[in-house]
Formats: C-alpha cells, sequence, structure tokens
C-alpha cells in the first residue's frame, strides 16, 4: 500500500486504530480468512482519513507481520516478504520508528530472521524488542513475545531459556479462554524442550493434552501439529509403526491448506521408514518431499532431505551429507548437526566404515559443545543486528 492512497477525512483516526488492532488480534491467531479480511477493511478506511504517519507506518508493520503468517500457513514464498522487509528496513534507518511501532520493528524483525533461520540475528533483533517491552502495556502482547523467544531458543536447544519464555508466556495465556490457540503453541515448545531432556513420557502427554485442546476447538492445522508431534516423539521412542501412523494422519490435515509443516511431516515419515528399513515405501515420500521444499524454497528441509538421501538412496554419493551439513553450520543449528551427525556416525559405523564414523562423532560432539558454551546466542556481539538491518 502506497502513502498516495491516504485521501480525505471521513472516519475518525481511532476507529481506524481499532480496525488495524483487529487485524493484528487476527494475525496472532493465525486466523487467516479473517485477516485477510480486516486487511481489506483497514486499507479502505486507510484511504478514508487524515494523512496520519503513525497510521501508515503501523499498517506496514503489520503488511509484513500478515506475510510472515501467510509463510507458515500457506508455505507462502518468501519473495514479497522479502520486499516488505526491505521497505521497513529503510524507514528504520530513517529513525521514522519510535515508542510502540520501534518495538513491533524489532519483534517482526526477529520472526523474519527466524523464518529464514537466521538464528543469531532473530535472538539479537528480540533482544532489543526486549528491551522495548516497557511501551508494552498489554500482557498478552507480553506474552506473545516471551513465545517468539522461547521458539527460537527451542531451535538453538538453549533448553533453559527456552523454557523459561515458554513459561511465562504459558502462565498468561492459561489465564484467558480465548487464547486456547497460543496455549497450544506454548505446550508444544515445552514438550519439545521435554524431548530434547529425554522425557518421552511427559511430552507426550503435553502433546496429548494440545491434541484434545485443538478438537475442542476444531483447529484442523492444529490438530495435525499435535499429531505430527505425537508421531515425532513416537519415533524417539522407537514405536515406529505408531509414529508412521500419526505423522501420516497429520499429512492430511496440513495437505488441505499446503501449511509449512507438509515439508516437515514428510521427512519425519521418509526418518521413520528408513530407520525401518522400508526403503521402498520411504522413497516415494523423499521425493515428493524435496518437490515441496524446492517449491517453497525450504532450504533446511532441503538440507535435511539430502542427509537421507546421501545415506540410503545414492551410490555413496556422500557429497551430498557434506552439503547439509555445510548448510546447518552456516544456519548455526548446532541442535540438527548433533542429532543427524549421530544418525549418519551409527549408519557408517553398521556399514564397517569406521573412518567416517568417527569423523561424524567427532561433529556430533564439537555441535554439544558449542550448544553447552552457548556460542551459538552470538554473546560478544550485542549489535550485531544493528549492522545487519541497516548496513
Amino acid at each position: 500500500m502506497q502513502q498516495g492512497f491516504l485521501k480525505r477525512s471521513k472516519i475518525p483516526y481511532d476507529l481506524v486504530t481499532k480496525k488495524l488492532n483487529a487485524w493484528y488480534m487476527a494475525i496472532k491467531s493465525d486466523l487467516v480468512d479473517e485477516a485477510e479480511r480486516i486487511k481489506v477493511e483497514a486499507e479502505a478506511e486507510l484511504a478514508d482519513i487524515v494523512e496520519n504517519h503513525d497510521a501508515l507506518l503501523y499498517y506496514q508493520l503489520l503488511e509484513f507481520r500478515h506475510e510472515i503468517m501467510l509463510s507458515y500457513m500457506k508455505s507462502k514464498n518468501m519473495d514479497s516478504l522479502e520486499t516488505a522487509y526491505e521497505t521497513l528496513r529503510e524507514i528504520e534507518s530513517q529513525g521514522q520508528l519510535t515508542g510502540m511501532l520501534e518495538y513491533y520493528f524489532y519483534f517482526f524483525m526477529g520472526m523474519y530472521e527466524f523464518r529464514r533461520k537466521e538464528l543469531t540475528t532473530a535472538i539479537s533483533a528480540y533482544r532489543i524488542a526486549e528491551k522495548k517491552l516497557f511501551e508494552v502495556e498489554d500482557e498478552i502482547e507480553r506474552a506473545e513475545f516471551f513465545f517468539k523467544v522461547s521458539h527460537v531458543y527451542y531451535y538453538m536447544k538453549q533448553t533453559y531459556f527456552s523454557l523459561n519464555y515458554a513459561n511465562r508466556a504459558l502462565k498468561i495465556f492459561k489465564q484467558y479462554d480465548a487464547y486456547a490457540v497460543q496455549t497450544i503453541r506454548c505446550q508444544n515448545i515445552i514438550a519439545g524442550n521435554l524431548i530434547d531432556s529425554l522425557d518421552y513420557e511427559r511430552a507426550l502427554d503435553v502433546f496429548r493434552d494440545t491434541l484434545r485442546i485443538a478438537e475442542s476447538i476444531g483447529a484442523d492445522y492444529l490438530i495435525g501439529m499435535s499429531k505430527m508431534n505425537i508421531g515425532i516423539c513416537y519415533d524417539y521412542i522407537g514405536e515406529y509403526d505408531k509414529a508412521t501412523e500419526y505423522l501420516q494422519t497429520s499429512l492430511e490435515f496440513f495437505e488441505k491448506t499446503e501449511h509449512i509443516f507438509v515439508t516437515k511431516t514428510l521427512f519425519n515419515i521418509v526418518n521413520v521408514k528408513t530407520k525401518q528399513k522400508a526403503l521402498v515405501e520411504a522413497l516415494p515420500y523423499l521425493k515428493k518431499g524435496q518437490s515441496v521444499a524446492k517449491k517453497y524454497g525450504d532450504l533446511e528441509y532441503d538440507a535435511k532431505f539430502k542427509i537421507i538421501e546421501g545415506l540410503y538412496f545414492s551410490d555413496d554419493e556422500y557429497s551430498l551429507i557434506e552439503e547439509a551439513f555445510s548448510h546447518l553450520n552456516e544456519k548455526r543449528m548446532f541442535g540438527d548437526i548433533e542429532n543427524f551427525a549421530i544418525r549418519v556416525a551409527d549408519y557408517f559405523y553398521e556399514e564397517g566404515d569406521l573412518s567416517r564414523s568417527n569423523e561424524y562423532y567427532r561433529l556430533s560432539i564439537e555441535a554439544r559443545r558449542k550448544i553447552k558454551k552457548g556460542e551459538i546466542i552470538n554473546e560478544d556481539q550485542p549489535d550485531f543486528v544493528y549492522s545487519h538491518f541497516i548496513g
């Protein structure tokens, strides 16, 4: 939306602000159709008020947040998201954002960088936003922030920090019946951390609870998410038939709307079936997963599929595995490096290739060391985000 569409005064500014706030509420709850509808209404109302700089900036920030939502819920390509990002970068560099608008800028930038799996930059942006939380009076908005931070720390395998932020968010969301979606998200992060702590039974209990809540509110994608997580948990336990059953059911939910988790679910089905040595059954899921990852530019799962392909579906083309680990290392995804390095090392050990096996065992140990030291958090470069956004 360009500034030129702002015309003469017909609608009070406070009513437009209420409309923008309603749009933001729909976005935060992943209500795609409602968010799309309110977005159109907000644009129409903005066209009929006196030009207001803050209103336009708020709109542009929400438009960016809207695109982030669509990139998850509809597996939307990142092109429009990157265009909106560049526009906001230019606005921020001119010092036009203050107060809550500046908070939203860094908060949404953190989400954007996490979507790109630039974990260090994401957490740097969130740190800056956190310093501006005193501007935020709404405790639900603070809870939303705590959840988003917990998600990045979960990816970093910084379990203590992830659980701390997730529990702070959950404590707030659970007080309100209207925030069942947000409650489920927090519980998913908590259960994921329980898996990382090898507490699979407690994780299963949490995921079963999220499934119950999701079914009670009729949220298909959350039902799919809960079933996917239960399947992943059964994979860790070693109950592969149950894992496959839940994963295949979750795939049906995600494919209805082309949700971003289609790729993740396909990968986990392949992962389970290769553990069962069911390579013929795994291959169609591998090919489909690679196609979906390529279609949506999902470099994370493109790399993960390469590891599986390199191990089970190539003629000793181990360069695929090396490419995949190179990408994960570039993104500083040390948790994934640790897990997959052990998987690869075990494979080579069973094949009698002790040299390669030792190489990947060492890689897993090094990844664990980096996680424990917290190097991924990049504590020595607190201003990294400024050079990244503005430079």
